[in-house]
């Protein structure tokens, strides 16, 4: 439950290494890593990511595309949300950790500081603009990756879940190809972001700084974010340093 201090526990991840280490290290939360978007978009689909280890970790936020890009992966406190595209063209969301990503950015966050969003941001282009600034304004090392959360209801999302079906070798091409978009307007949401200037093709996108990811409250919808249209009460948390 957000709000509640506690000691968070170290990265376990199993049979995987953590080899990317930590991004932010502070007495809050630490960003960790393991494989790269990269890699994905060279052609790797692998599911090197076991999410099994993770369950059970207290105050879990972390996201990723779902092994051999069949899906997204999103966990908001500790819930996880695995979206995948049926046949006939519908989403189903799946509560389990038994799952593999090709890659997971993710982050134990036992406080969050609810922040004020400035005047004048619409959407995420202004969000990610901004951000940097309300870090370091709240003593966050904005230089460095960090998670960030929205709760409320924006007025417009547009998402994807990936769903390759080609069976052919990947590339930034397929890749794109493989992305099945959805709208969502003035529903429920939390949306869970990572910040970072230094970590595009890792688990940011190559042209942005933010990689988020959402989840409904009813638990039956989640995915990547690409479109953000944020309204009035819209509220944006960082963690406490």
């Amino acid at each position: 439950m957000m709000g509640a201090d506690e000691t968070l526990p170290g990265c376990s991840l199993g049979s995987c290494s953590c080899r990317s280490g930590s991004g932010t290290a502070g007495a809050g939360f630490e960003v960790k890593w393991e494989g790269a978007q990269r890699d994905v978009l060279g052609g790797d689909i692998r599911g090197v990511v076991d999410l099994e280890p993770l369950e059970g970790l207290s105050s879990l936020y972390a996201l990723g595309p779902l092994a051999e890009v069949k899906g997204e992966v999103t966990i908001v406190d500790s819930r996880p949300h695995i979206a995948r595209v049926l046949p006939d063209g519908d989403l189903e969301v799946e509560e389990s950790f038994l799952n593999r990503a090709c890659f997971l950015v993710y982050s134990q966050v036992a406080r969050w500081r609810l922040v004020n969003l400035p005047a004048g941001i619409v959407d995420e282009t202004g969000l990610e603009q901004a951000l940097p600034r309300l870090a370091a304004q709240y003593g966050i090392n904005s230089g460095r990756p960090f998670p960030f959360l929205l709760r409320g209801a924006p007025d417009l999302v547009v998402f994807h879940v990936l769903n390759k079906t080609d069976g052919l070798p990947h590339s930034p091409e397929r890749h794109e190809a493989a992305k099945v978009s959805f709208t969502l307007r003035g529903d429920t949401v939390a949306i869970i972001g990572f910040h970072s200037l230094d970590h595009r093709g890792i688990f940011t996108p190559a042209k942005s700084a933010i990689h988020m990811h959402l989840a409904s409250e009813d638990g039956r919808v989640s995915g990547h974010v690409d479109e953000l249209s944020i309204a009035p009460g819209l509220r944006l948390y960082l963690p406490f340093p």
